[in-house]
């Protein structure tokens, strides 16, 4: 008999979704115009210094999305006030994203969802109540103030030695330590690229280091290795996690060393264990922070190395932006898994559900979309090369920016696509995490199958 398709017409769900992304966008928009009216607050600008509302309201959004991008020098054109307007946009921009979107989503969903959509945000809670979110935000708040101020502590010794001023030495201290964290790349030492004086002081670079790691892996990753201690006893989740920045960190050390050990603009003429060091500390900063060498001159192959890393970007759940770890490390396992002729994705012994690959593949193919229209975009405005501006697309996708001189050589519709860029790498994802958590919907009824040519 001839085959008939029949088109079903199943019953919609009411979405909850619209007022969450309402209520996130007109916050976040709110906090953006307030700090962009701070920013271009005469009060707030180093003596002799002025700031345009362009050069505002890309700073703004830079420091909500912690993205790290600015087009002006930050230490000489704002004072002590305007700085500290940044640091607070900065850290409500990180951690009080998180918070804020996790309680956006326990405080309308059902409670049948709630762990649903904390999984999806990468917050493992553990139980299903809506009375254990307050708890756990407390806990989110106190570990981000612990870290900071141990980090604070840190470079607080090595700042007193670089400044003879001993209020700028302390705050520099605190803005960096706040904004390393939150894997923001803005740089408080005066001069474009001035971190860069930083490059052969270890105890500045090793600080720093740590604090973006930290901030990169995550609240729930890091919750979980403190209380569990054991590789045993860790979730697949966090596993996948540390065994993914640990590989994606080996391959920038040795990759980026390999290729630039004989570069004399970037790691030339070094001894090696100083090449190793700010190799490592280059690596570390796909995810965010200042940067002691100037990725502009970096060669071609360097650029797309670092530019693939910092697609990758850090861990679900964390301040880091990118396609996040847990992403990148589905994908993998589902490319292996039907090498293998296998239909099912195994992470560490468990079975990883069908549809958390399908959504790592959506948010893969979102970032790859989104970069590659930004590369076009910005290719026709920039007066870079392909790979610099690929690196730079991918820098504000990622959140992971430091390039003051580029961003400064570029005109107004270059800059804006930046913004674009920078609004979509901290919200997309989030969009999609949430259209995920609040269309879980039973599928009573299948379609007959049908193949697809492949290949």
């Amino acid at each position: 008999m001839p085959s008939e398709v029949v088109p079903l017409r199943l019953p919609r769900r009411r979405r909850v979704a619209v007022p969450l992304l309402v209520a996130l966008w007109v916050g976040a928009g709110l906090l953006t115009i307030l700090g962009m009216l701070l920013l271009r607050w005469p009060v707030t600008w180093q003596a002799g210094q002025s700031v345009t509302w362009g050069q505002a309201i890309f700073v703004a959004v830079s420091a909500i999305c912690t993205a790290g991008l600015a087009p002006v020098d930050i230490a000489t054109t704002w004072n002590r006030l305007g700085q500290a307007v940044l640091v607070v946009l900065v850290a409500i921009g990180g951690v009080g994203y998180v918070a804020t979107a996790t309680l956006l989503l326990a405080g309308i969903m059902r409670r049948t969802i709630v762990y649903e959509a904390h999984h999806v945000l990468g917050m493992r809670l553990g139980e299903e109540q809506l009375g254990e979110l307050r708890p756990l935000l407390r806990r989110l708040l106190l570990a981000t103030a612990v870290i900071q101020l141990a980090g604070f502590l840190a470079l607080l010794v090595p700042s007193w030695r670089a400044h003879a001023d001993r209020g700028e030495a302390v705050w520099w201290a605190f803005a960096t330590a706040v904004t390393a964290f939150h894997n923001a790349g803005f740089d408080f030492e005066p001069g474009i690229g001035g971190f860069a004086t930083y490059q052969r002081s270890p105890l500045v670079l090793l600080p720093i280091a740590l604090l973006v790691l930290l901030g990169a892996t995550g609240f729930p990753a890091l919750s979980d290795v403190v209380a569990r201690r054991s590789w045993r006893r860790l979730y697949p989740d966090t596993r996948l996690v540390l065994l993914t920045t640990a590989a994606l960190s080996a391959t920038g050390i040795f990759g980026i060393w390999l290729l630039e050990r004989a570069n004399p603009a970037t790691l030339g003429g070094l001894p090696w264990p100083q090449q190793l060091l700010d190799a490592f500390a280059l690596t570390v900063s796909r995810t965010g922070g200042p940067r002691v060498v100037e990725t502009r001159m970096l060669s071609e192959e360097t650029s797309f190395l670092l530019g693939a890393l910092t697609f990758i970007g850090g861990a679900s759940g964390s301040v880091a932006g990118g396609v996040k770890l847990q992403t990148f490390s589905l994908l993998l396992l589902a490319i292996f898994a039907t090498v293998r002729g296998s239909r099912h994705v195994v992470a560490f012994g468990r079975e990883v559900p069908h549809w958390q690959v399908f959504r790592a593949l959506a948010i893969a193919v979102f970032a790859l979309v989104v970069t590659f229209a930004g590369t076009v975009a910005l290719a026709a405005q920039a007066p870079y090369d392909l790979p610099v501006t690929w690196l730079l697309v991918v820098q504000a996708f990622g959140l992971a920016g430091a390039e003051s001189q580029l961003v400064a050589g570029l005109g107004a519709g270059g800059q804006a696509t930046l913004v674009l860029l920078m609004v979509l790498g901290r919200f997309g994802p989030l969009v999609l995490a949430l259209a995920f958590a609040t269309h879980v919907q039973r599928e009573l009824v299948h379609y007959a199958p049908e193949s697809v040519r492949l290949g």
